[in-house]
């Protein structure tokens, strides 16, 4: 069975790491919030892998940066953990992955970069 795709591979990239960025942001601004909105940007994660079978280069570049958290055999129980964490290695976290510096800016570079699909 073909499916058919209406977004092309990286504006689609690019709208699921704004839409787990927003519920990281939604987390990090109300405490109450972190299970669920944490759960709710895992639940992006199946979408992102089966979209990136599309492209092996734009595939192995997400596997060096992020492997960690969306390739990995465990990435279920790392998302599980990261929504309960203390607040304090939750926000080191957080800064780690949606933060200036972090992972997921890196990500928009790679989705948006010339000759991605």
């Amino acid at each position: 069975m073909t499916t058919t795709r209406r977004t092309e591979l990286a504006p689609f990239l690019l709208d699921l790491l704004d839409f787990m960025e927003e519920k990281i942001q939604e987390a990090l601004a109300d405490e109450a919030s972190q299970a669920g909105a944490i759960s709710e940007a895992a639940g992006a994660l199946p979408l992102m892998r089966d979209r990136l079978r599309e492209d092996d280069v734009m595939k192995a570049q997400f596997m060096l940066v992020f492997s960690d958290y969306l390739f990995e055999p465990n990435v279920a129980e790392w998302w599980a953990v990261f929504a309960r964490m203390d607040r304090a290695t939750f926000e080191k976290q957080a800064a780690a992955l949606i933060g200036s510096e972090g992972i997921f800016p890196v990500l928009r570079v790679v989705a948006a970069s010339p000759g991605a699909s």
